[in-house]
């Protein structure tokens, strides 16, 4: 119930405030184990033969990222974690109803999926993606809203943190995501999730030692402290495989 009004309140964001509204995105995450024989390596194989069925159907509106677990525990559950993103819920059914009905979906190397998940997402902020290394760093954290009453109020205030962020120096992206189709149990208990992405994990450490680490955001982690909190943190590295055009 709590997950559902959050989605409802996102959604009034676009109608009621469309002039201020944030950028939004579509995304699903595919959570998953490699089948027997399939590793890594494989599925760095098996993304050259995607992209190029991608691009026999002229698909240029989909990003996808390929994760590994960093810090995750336990970190055998999920091997890979696959995110694809569109602009668009019509684009996202488009690719899948493609992706289902295409040979190439048979010879996915990670069938065995925990978490095959659809979300929105709100941009809080980016960086400029020629900055991306091969081996980017991304952490999700859960999170519940306290004193805010809507997620507008949440918004704000970690736009404004990362804002505070970037004036100190830190390189680094941020999404509220909203969960809406096949959410496990265990991320539905919480009302969103937030996403950091870091271009390398140098600047990631960077990032955690001379801004988030430093007291340069303590006015505005306390603004943001009083109106939602965060927690169950995990962390994954990986990289872009394919870029919307």
């Amino acid at each position: 119930m709590r997950l559902l009004a959050v989605i409802l309140l996102s959604v009034g964001i676009q109608v009621a405030q469309a002039d201020d509204s944030p950028a939004t995105a579509w995304a699903e995450y595919h959570a998953c184990q490699y089948g027997e024989g399939q590793n890594a390596a494989t599925m760095a194989q098996w993304t050259g033969v995607w992209n190029d069925w991608m691009d026999s159907m002229d698909r240029d509106d989909y990003t996808a990222v390929v994760l590994s677990p960093l810090y995750r525990s336990p970190a055998t559950e999920i091997e890979m974690l696959w995110v694809g993103i569109t602009d668009s819920n019509q684009s996202m059914a488009e690719v899948q109803s493609k992706w289902r009905n295409s040979a190439v979906s048979g010879t996915w190397p990670a069938p065995n999926c925990s978490i095959s998940m659809l979300t929105t997402q709100l941009l809080v902020s980016s960086f400029d993606p020629d900055e991306m290394s091969d081996e980017i760093v991304v952490a999700y954290w859960l999170c519940n809203m306290t004193g805010a009453e809507s997620i507008n109020e949440v918004y704000a205030a970690h736009k404004a943190t990362m804002d505070a962020g970037a004036e100190a120096g830190a390189i680094q992206g941020s999404k509220i995501i909203l969960p809406r189709q096949g959410v496990p149990e265990r991320i539905g208990e919480f009302d969103f999730m937030v996403s950091y992405t870091h271009p390398s994990m140098s600047q990631w450490g960077k990032n955690v030692d001379d801004v988030w680490m430093s007291g340069k955001l303590e006015k505005e982690q306390a603004a943001a402290n009083s109106l939602y909190e965060c927690g169950n943190a995990v962390v994954y590295t990986g990289s872009v495989i394919r870029r919307a055009k």
